[in-house]
């Protein structure tokens, strides 16, 4: 016992005597600690200055932007370098008695704080190891470039030798600027298109290689964006500081090439802020000017020449069609051809396919003879052999009418991509395509005379098949051709109008598109003119003379679109020939003069007019009317919105195109423009038997009926190819009750629907089911009455493809009882979104029954949500055979997905985030197919799911999300967000357009 005592005795002092031992050796040690502390500060501090030099490399070298992370271990940093030098010497702090005797208080004190600084220290030292060594500095890295340009292939070894000069020239460390020359349709542009995309595609050569089309017209402010645009470098609105920026941004990057393609004029590299001091750093440019080249004092010129005989025999033998066109009479004349063309590959390819497949001699002698005597005017840097062998293309054109509708193209400014829609209905207007049949009829006219100009090679196109453009050199012949007829002083920044002597008689067509003209002055004397373009003149506010249109009585188009003109003068309602009046995005036009003398009109645009006031009066007089559209001219701030007077309408049996929708005006039941009319908006708009498109708004339920009734007994509808209508779900202003509210009838052929903020519980009170049958698209959104789709026996959407169902505060489910077979059984996607009721989404009779084609489920911000799937079954497995995307965000109640086991075959993507109780997902996942399968989560949430087979777990490799930026969608169709309260959309559109948007 004694010794037992004693033991416990003995640890007892041991455990009471430890800490007393560790405050005295703070106060031993701290003269040691104290230098230790410095030691390891020292070392803190050089590694702060060595991350800090290269963070300083990375951002003005490269233009990089640090982390947060290394931004607050700097911060920390900076906390403990306060606090060692808070410390000082502190000798005379720790003596007392007058320095007689040690403060063994003030030294313990001393010692302990030391110790922090020291361990803090240490700690920070070993988290800036990975920044030291140059991880995790930086959150960006130097912008990706664009993709390779499309480009044909070179024809014949003499243009790959060329290429291969120029490359040589590039990678000579002793060149740095280049100038590319040559006369136009040489293939210069060709070259160097390959050259950029074989530099993309290596990457370790430079930096960043750009490519700039500069065109005859050098604008500055234009050549720098391009060049911001791919360096990833915001620009100044200032011209000096945009030059001081690009300079800079361009020094940063290591070196980099930049290709200025078609150079007109001597170009100033400092003005466009282009460094020209080396540093590997190479710019390139083509010209057809040897004079450019000496004036940008180019290193190295390098010409390049036309194709050699044989290269162009080739190449002309293979646009003809081979050898078998090409017999042994013909062959003699046909290499007298190819050798007019000069070996220039654009003359060559073009008249080649001129002549493609003619096997007649007396054609191929003519068309020689037309090539040696074509005498057209030499332009700047062009031989008379170019024009010659390009007008021999033209007038080879199969009639005077494409010869026209190819002139036409002159009109838009250089490298301008032209969209096909608008030039297409510029030539009907002009009368370039016979008024016959339908205008789609004669779209497709239009459409036949395209892919005749393009197969001639005069236009290409651009833009995935929307737009055409011309080249260079050909627009050049087509305005050397017409410059007795057409003014084309397009995108020239002219910031005077022409003045008057130059608004000859003889003039046809004028356009000025894109310059900066603001006054029209004046009264031009142009009786012949039928073609005047001004849009995108000015965007501030340009006026006209109250004469300007008054000696212009053939004018035919009119297009003063994207301008900013406030008032029209009164001469424009005496061009009675007029066609076309196109006012499309005239943002400050408040009033228009009348138009009832403009009998002939056949389009008029009024598209995005925010600030007109009220229609034109005169409407009911444009019998010939075809196309109307005075839609989106609707300001997000308007309330007052008023009847549009529909009885105009009847005035215009030839209507095809009516837009109204989201304009200030709306269809109201009855016509409001004349008190004794009581036709009802269905029977007016019956009576349009032409109308194959159309858009508009409806006041209510009663007067959208009034016109799908009507349409539903004359089958009008069915002449639609494309129609949207949006109605407000209410009488006369006033809210009906749901129990006396008449139904909305949807036309039999809608496939779309969308509804927003309606009083409503279940779908059947608003629709009759039968009228959902063939819908694919539906969305509602806002309406916080509405509990359920529908009830135990409904037939809900059997056709439906895409459901979303947005903010519906009331919502419990998709359906209320035991769904019928066919509610739901095309559903390819689900989209459920804040539904704040919702505890489960899909009845497993439905799950069983129904949705076998759901490809995607998304179900975001619903917080009771409890499980996806209700009911429970004596079934042990469901299946959803083609579900391939499961996405869940912020269900925080969420705690189970199936309670057996759900058979996903087709799932490839899993992403959850924010579902803290949702703890398992074996229910969804086949262990053989995990290799194909995504999934995207918290870290968090994927430490803490559990396994019922811990081996499936190691199989996946997660990728971890925490930005709901990754993952979040929205879905808006048809400027979805702008509709009003209180509405309804139905529509039809593109079905395969419709399931590649959604």
């Amino acid at each position: 016992m004694e010794e037992t005592a004693s033991g416990l005795l003995s640890s007892a002092c041991q455990i009471a005597w430890r800490p007393v031992c560790q405050q005295l050796n703070y106060i031993r040690k701290l003269r040691e600690n104290e230098e230790t502390m410095q030691s390891e500060w020292r070392t803190l501090s050089s590694q702060k200055n060595d991350i800090c030099t290269n963070m300083n490399t990375g951002q003005v070298r490269y233009g990089k932007t640090s982390t947060e992370a290394v931004k607050d271990w700097l911060k920390k940093v900076e906390e403990i370098e306060k606090r060692v030098n808070s410390l000082g010497s502190g000798s005379a702090h720790h003596m007392c008695c007058k320095g007689f005797c040690p403060n063994y208080y003030s030294r313990l004190k001393r010692s302990k704080k030391t110790m922090g600084i020291l361990n803090d220290v240490k700690d920070l030292q070993e988290k800036g190891k990975p920044f030291a060594e140059g991880e995790n500095l930086f959150i960006d890295s130097l912008p990706e470039t664009s993709s390779g340009l499309p480009a044909t292939t070179l024809h014949g070894t003499s243009a790959e030798r060329k290429k291969e000069e120029i490359l040589q020239c590039i990678m000579d460390p002793e060149v740095g600027k280049i100038g590319v020359y040559g006369m136009g349709g040489v293939g210069k542009t060709t070259i160097m298109r390959q050259i950029y995309n074989q530099l993309k595609e290596k990457k370790d050569d430079f930096d960043i290689v750009m490519w700039v089309t500069v065109s005859s017209v050098f604008e500055l402010e234009k050549v720098q964006k391009t060049i911001a645009e791919q360096l990833g470098c915001p620009l100044s609105s200032d011209e000096t500081s945009r030059a001081m920026e690009l300079s800079q941004a361009l020094r940063r990057r290591r070196n980099f090439v930049i290709i200025l393609d078609d150079i007109w004029d001597g170009v100033s590299l400092q003005t466009v802020g282009i460094p020209e001091d080396g540093n590997g750093s190479k710019i390139v440019w083509t010209t057809r000017s040897r004079a450019v080249c000496h004036s940008m004092e180019s290193d190295r010129e390098i010409e390049v020449k036309g194709l050699t005989r044989e290269e162009a025999w080739s190449l002309f033998k293979e646009k003809v069609g081979g050898e078998d066109i090409v017999s042994p009479e013909i062959k003699p004349i046909a290499e007298q051809v190819a050798r007019e063309c000069r070996g220039l590959p654009l003359a060559l390819i073009t008249v080649g396919r001129a002549l493609r497949k003619e096997n007649q001699l007396p054609v191929w002698r003519n068309a020689l003879q037309e090539l040696k005597t074509s005498n057209i005017d030499q332009i700047k840097d062009m031989g008379k052999y170019v024009f010659g062998s390009l007008k021999f293309s033209y007038d080879r054109l199969s009639s005077d009418t494409i010869r026209a509708c190819f002139l036409y193209c002159a009109l838009y400014p250089e490298d301008y991509p032209i969209l096909v829609d608008e030039l297409i209905e510029y030539w009907m207007a002009e009368g370039l395509i016979d008024e016959e049949g339908s205008i789609q009829t004669e779209k497709d006219k239009g459409h036949a005379y395209l892919k005749e100009l393009k197969d001639a090679c005069m236009i290409e196109n651009s833009y995935n098949d929307k737009c055409v453009r011309m080249h260079d050199l050909i627009r050049d012949l087509a305005i050397n051709i017409t410059k007795e007829q057409f003014m084309v002083k397009a995108g020239l920044r002219l910031k005077e109008s022409p003045k008057e002597e130059e608004w000859v008689e003889s003039l046809e067509r004028v356009s000025l598109m894109g310059d900066l003209v603001e006054a029209f002055q004046g009264q031009p004397n142009c009786p012949q003119l039928s073609t005047l373009l001004l849009h995108d003149v000015f965007w501030g506010r340009i006026t006209f003379s109250d004469t300007f249109f008054k000696h212009m009585h053939n004018l035919k188009v009119l297009d003063l679109s994207g301008t900013g003109i406030i008032s029209l003068p009164a001469s424009l309602s005496d061009l009675v020939n007029l066609h076309a009046l196109i006012l499309k995005g005239c943002w400050n036009l408040e009033c228009l003069p009348p138009l009832a003398k403009l009998h002939k009109l056949r389009q008029l645009k009024l598209r995005e007019l925010f600030s007109l006031k009220e229609l034109p009066h005169g409407l009911e007089n444009l019998v010939k009317l075809r196309h109307l559209d005075i839609s989106n001219g609707l300001r997000p701030s308007d309330r007052r919105l008023g009847s549009f007077p529909s009885r105009v309408l009847l005035k215009m049996p030839c209507l095809e195109i009516l837009s109204i929708r989201r304009s200030r005006w709306r269809l109201s039941y009855r016509s409001n423009a004349n008190a004794e009319d009581n036709s009802t908006i269905g029977e007016i708009i019956i009576r349009l038997k032409k109308l194959t498109k159309f858009s508009a708004d409806f006041t209510d339920v009663l007067a959208f009926n009034s016109y799908t009734n009507k349409a539903r007994e004359s089958q009008l509808l069915r002449n639609l190819d494309y129609f949207q209508f949006t109605l407000r779900y209410k009488y006369d202003g006033h809210y009906v009750e749901n129990e006396s509210m008449e139904k909305v009838a949807l036309p039999a052929i809608a496939n779309t629907i969308q509804i927003k903020d309606c009083n409503f519980i279940e779908l059947s009170d608003v629709f009759h089911w039968d009228d959902l049958r063939q819908l694919i698209y539906c969305r509602i959104d806002d309406c916080k009455e509405m509990k359920w789709l529908g009830n135990d026996g409904d037939i809900v959407f059997p056709g439906l493809e895409k459901l979303h169902l947005w903010n519906l505060h009331s919502f419990e489910g998709l359906c209320k009882e035991k769904p019928h077979e066919e509610t739901l059984k095309n559903l390819s996607k689900l989209d459920i979104f804040r539904c704040n009721k919702l505890k489960y989404l899909i009845p497993n009779d439905l799950l069983v029954n129904n949705l076998q084609n759901l490809e995607e489920i998304i179900i975001q911000y619903c917080d009771v949500m409890e499980g996806i799937i209700s009911g429970k079954t004596s079934a042990t497995m469901a299946s959803l055979p083609k579900l391939k995307r499961l996405t869940l965000l912020d269900l925080p109640l969420l705690t189970s997905i199936y309670h057996g086991k759900l058979v996903c075959d087709s799932l490839c993507e899993i992403k959850i985030l924010r579902c803290p109780k949702l703890k398992e997902l074996q229910c969804l996942i086949n262990k053989e197919r995990t290799v194909r399968m995504k999934i995207i989560v918290s870290e968090e949430w994927w430490k803490a799911v559990e396994w019922a087979d811990p081996q499936l777990k190691e199989l996946f490799q997660p990728s971890f999300g925490h930005d709901i930026g990754l993952w979040r969608f929205f879905y808006d169709f048809e400027q979805y967000a702008t509709l009003q309260d209180q509405t309804i959309m139905v529509g039809k559109v593109d079905l395969d357009e419709l399931r590649s948007k959604y």
